[in-house]
């Protein structure tokens, strides 16, 4: 005697009502778990609005970028590798230096921004940005 006949197959199926549970799940796992890189960028001591520091002339060294990114310390033509050697030498003479940072205003942000690397790098710890020059409108 045969019970029912021919046996049936069952279809394997995945359930799928929970998997936008499972989904936000892993969603606020990831959000929690992650670590975001804040960028500190340039690390620089601003003085208090309205404050004047006297500086001597001979305290100041004038660090001027043109706009095809040559740079001129006090005058001379240094290339971007021995600004560092140059402001280490500078320092050893006159430890109390302050390097006036100037660029024109046509002159690449990158550019700026490595001759201010090589300052720090030369262990330059006071330095400033000079407003450019503005040019004359022909």
């Amino acid at each position: 005697m045969r019970f029912g006949g021919r046996r049936r197959k069952m279809k394997a199926e995945i359930p799928t009502a929970s998997m936008a549970d499972i989904a936000f799940l892993l969603i606020v796992f990831f959000m929690l778990t992650s670590v975001f890189a804040t960028e500190k960028g340039l690390q620089i001591v601003l003085p208090e609005k309205g404050e004047v520091v006297k500086i001597k002339k001979g305290n100041i060294a004038q660090v001027y970028v043109n706009a095809k990114g040559q740079v001129r310390i006090e005058g001379e033509d240094v290339s971007l590798e021995n600004i560092k050697n140059k402001v280490e030498s500078m320092l050893a003479v006159n430890d109390s230096l302050v390097f006036s940072l100037k660029a024109d205003s046509r002159c690449k942000y990158e550019t700026i921004i490595k001759v201010f690397d090589q300052l720090k790098l030369g262990t330059a710890e006071r330095i400033a940005f000079a407003p450019p020059e503005k040019r004359e409108k022909p």
